[in-house]
């Protein structure tokens, strides 16, 4: 076969694949994190520069050297294409990056520590198929909130000293709704950086019929390396246990462990 029958043969199959690649859907990844914040939270103190839940710049789930707007901005993949100050006093910070080399969003909230309960609570809505929030990037519309495809919470536990019963509606439960929304619901991830949220967050989500991404069962530093090797096994369509060990392997890596910390992530409900 010479060159150009070689090429004409290939052809064929490269528009088929373009054909394919066109019609990829746009994956939307949102990720709502509650500033870490002394006064208003039940936490152990942090430095007083990096605990203040009103100052997103310095503070330590977001400006910090590991939090997720200083992480994500050294990340070559990872381009910011806008960046909001929303008008109320509930989100200070609002940041939208485009994956380089996919059709892929992340909507990064940073929400004032003051108002954790509402982030937990726009959490699980988002969870549930709640709340949808729209965004128009360039004429391009993409769907956030409850049309996540992957919905991540990064902060304090505040479900410890909280009750569930808030975030127990029937009209949540996954058995009540329609056929087709349910296997919405399944094809939908969650994933929660915080102490121990496998334990605290699981009889909530676990009602919504969303899939479990990546939960933990120990004390432990919602830093953004661990939330970056999650996405990217995602993205990559990896295996849950093959993400597992890649956060395992990062949080290891930062915090300085002797080997991976397999013992602090799950990638399913507790029973």
């Amino acid at each position: 076969m010479n060159k150009t029958s070689k090429y004409l043969f290939l052809l064929p199959i490269i528009s088929l694949l373009f054909s394919f690649s066109c019609l990829a859907k746009t994956k939307v990844i949102h990720v709502l994190v509650a500033l870490c914040d002394n006064k208003y939270q039940a936490i152990a103190p942090v430095p007083k520069a990096i605990g203040n839940g009103q100052d997103p710049k310095n503070n330590l789930y977001w400006g910090a050297g590991y939090g997720f707007k200083t992480y994500f901005s050294k990340q070559k993949e990872w381009q910011v294409i806008q960046n909001n100050k929303p008008s109320n006093n509930k989100i200070l910070e609002e940041i939208i990056y485009k994956h380089k080399n996919q059709d892929v969003y992340i909507v990064a909230q940073a929400y004032n520590g003051k108002y954790i309960d509402d982030t937990v609570d726009d959490f699980f809505d988002y969870s549930a198929g709640k709340k949808i929030r729209s965004f128009s990037l360039n004429g391009k519309q993409i769907n956030a909130g409850g049309k996540a495809d992957l919905v991540i919470y990064i902060g304090h536990d505040s479900l410890m000293e909280w009750s569930l019963s808030k975030f127990l509606p029937d009209s949540w439960r996954w058995e009540t709704l329609p056929k087709e929304q349910q296997e919405k619901q399944k094809s939908r991830y969650a994933a929660v950086f915080a102490c121990k949220s496998q334990r605290y967050f699981s009889p909530a989500l676990s009602r919504l019929g969303i899939t479990p991404l990546i939960l933990t069962t120990h004390r432990m530093a919602p830093e953004a390396y661990s939330v970056y090797a999650m996405i990217d096994g995602w993205l990559q369509g990896e295996s849950k246990s093959s993400i597992r060990l890649k956060v395992a392997s990062a949080y290891s890596k930062y915090q300085k462990l002797s080997k991976p910390a397999l013992q602090m992530f799950v990638t399913e409900y507790s029973q």
